[in-house]
């Protein structure tokens, strides 16, 4: 399973969801679901803008987390 880690990268350096946006100006949606659905996965304008704002690169915002590690978390989750 490939995750967007974004919330933990802006959270980490106080960044408001809605300051993410303004900063990177992408549409207020785009913007949100990046923070919001860490399923979602950029396309490359949207890394490069990210690139571009903080000097993010997609390795430290993009993680793989192999099927059985995310299966196991999904079912933790599930019995909590």
């Amino acid at each position: 399973m490939v995750l967007n880690n974004l919330k933990e990268l802006i959270d980490a350096r106080g960044i408001t969801r809605y300051q993410f946006w303004k900063e990177t100006e992408f549409n207020k949606a785009t913007a949100y679901r990046l923070y919001d659905e860490p399923e979602y996965i950029p396309g490359r304008e949207v890394m490069e803008r990210i690139a571009e704002v903080y000097g993010w690169e997609p390795k430290e915002y993009i993680v793989y987390i192999p099927n059985d590690l995310a299966n196991l978390a999904q079912r933790l989750v599930a019995t909590n």
